[in-house]
């Protein structure tokens, strides 16, 4: 069995932000692109452990989405 990652942050339970691009975090205006929501677990996946978060708010194009999945996993800090 596959041991799960200690976590140093963000922790179950804390809201966070993840971001669709790597190296492009903007908040606003047309590269703006993420999605916010809390942090439930753990699962692993495609090889590598990842969050799943719980989706409450979506950004694309820098516009405010109304159709976007419950449920994301990205990939644990560091580890894909």
């Amino acid at each position: 069995m596959t041991k799960i990652p200690a976590l140093t942050g963000p922790l179950i339970g804390d809201r966070v932000r993840s971001f669709d691009f790597h190296g492009n975090k903007d908040l606003e205006g047309p590269r703006a692109c993420y999605m916010e929501g809390q942090l439930t677990g753990l699962k692993r996946m495609e090889g590598c452990w990842r969050y799943r978060i719980e989706v409450t708010r979506c950004v694309g194009g820098g516009q405010e989405q109304n159709n976007f999945p419950g449920v994301i996993y990205p990939p644990v800090n560091g580890t894909a």
